[in-house]
């Protein structure tokens, strides 16, 4: 990437210090420091007052005003579409990063899954974008199909986490020990089973849970307060660390739905590693993979309370155990750090800059691709998507 590309990174979902947006924000800027970059501009709320439609709106707004010739970088949002725009009328370029699929999007929004127009309009920036990068391999796939865009366009970019910051808060655990679930409160974090699993019997026996996060599940978790459910809300990272710090063990319970189906690449198994916790992890694509790479948990199947209960004690029971996989996560977790994905990142915005001079009015694919699908489908005139080949993505 060339030093003297002028960048703009738009990220219009809240990008609150501790919500996934804004930890992949501050992870997004950590790799462009780490390649001696600084974005000219930085379009996103990192908090404060104000209703959620006038934000997006104010947002959207800012997200037009770019330079010209320069090259924005977008985090996938369904109405991302003008901030694309406005970077080819102005003979820029756009790189999208797709930290999901529309499963994810329309069990939150589900009016937005009920329009073929809201579809077309929530895709069609991962069409449009010069290159599109992707947390994981299933993600990448899933964007290609529905794109029908070349595989070498879409990069694999994996989350990561600030490791330093998890690892100098790393302490004994605390006494009584708790275990710690940190995340949107979504309708795929399996939040239902978590408690299902708190209330059973064979739970660890004096074993807290805490809770840290908000969404629209928050209500499972406070019914469950008389279970021994402790509900912290929204918390900034350096709170975060601490209370991953002080844990004994850590949950990632994503369920098997719809929005888990394509894969994920979780912040929350990769900060508890930092913080060297164990971890219980539901066997969904991608998150599985990485807690095996990592080999501080052990996964079980999604959807299974009895499952989670039956292993968060088994953990608990062998301190042994429990010491290996803490060793695991703390030796392993260097290679999540955000800045060893930063030479992807930087080829990334290199490949879409070359873009950077030409104006372009239409809506269809990036220069230099064969063609795109309509938003609903591969059109077979780019290269074919095929599920089970891991080689259709540029995973460099």
């Amino acid at each position: 990437m060339d030093a003297g590309t002028r960048l703009t990174l738009v990220w219009l979902e809240g990008a609150a210090e501790s919500a996934a947006a804004g930890v992949h924000l501050d992870g997004t800027i950590g790799r462009l420091t780490a390649l001696g970059v600084e974005p000219d501009r930085v379009v996103a709320q990192r908090g404060g007052s104000g209703g959620r439609v006038a934000r997006l709106a104010r947002l959207m707004l800012d997200s037009v005003r770019q330079p010209a010739r320069g090259v924005v970088v977008v985090r996938w949002h369904p109405f991302a579409l003008p901030a694309l725009v406005a970077a080819r009328l102005r003979g820029g370029a756009a790189v999208v990063c797709a930290q999901g699929v529309l499963a994810e999007v329309e069990a939150v929004h589900p009016w937005i899954g009920r329009s073929r127009l809201l579809r077309w309009i929530a895709l069609r920036p991962l069409v449009i974008a010069d290159r599109v990068l992707a947390p994981s391999a299933g993600i990448a796939r899933w964007v290609v199909e529905v794109t029908g865009r070349p595989a070498h366009e879409v990069t694999v970019l994996e989350n990561g986490a600030d490791v330093s910051l998890f690892a100098a808060a790393r302490r004994t655990p605390e006494q009584p020990p708790y275990g710690v679930f940190v995340g949107n409160l979504a309708p795929w974090q399996g939040i239902g089973d978590l408690v299902d699993a708190v209330r059973r019997p064979d739970w660890p026996d004096g074993l807290r849970l805490v809770v840290v996060g908000d969404g629209v599940e928050r209500e499972k978790v406070l019914a469950g307060r008389s279970a021994g459910i402790e509900w912290r809300g929204t918390l900034g990272r350096a709170d975060v660390a601490r209370v991953l710090g002080e844990a004994t063990l850590a949950f990632a319970t994503r369920g098997a739905v719809a929005a888990s189906a394509r894969g994920t690449s979780p912040f929350k198994v990769i900060e508890a590693a930092a913080a060297g916790l164990p971890v219980v992890a539901t066997d969904v694509p991608g998150q599985a993979e990485v807690v095996r790479e990592l080999g501080n948990g052990v996964v079980v199947p999604p959807g299974d309370p009895a499952a989670i209960a039956g292993t968060a004690a088994r953990i608990m029971a062998d301190a042994a155990f429990r010491d290996r996989l803490r060793r695991n996560a703390v030796e392993r977790v260097t290679a999540y750090d955000w800045t060893a994905g930063s030479d992807r990142l930087g080829a990334a915005i290199g490949a879409a800059a070359r873009a950077v001079g030409r104006a372009r009015w239409s809506l269809r694919g990036p220069v230099g691709s064969d063609g795109v699908a309509s938003a609903g489908g591969a059109s077979g005139r780019g290269r074919p998507a095929d599920s089970t080949n891991e080689g259709l993505v540029d995973t460099r």
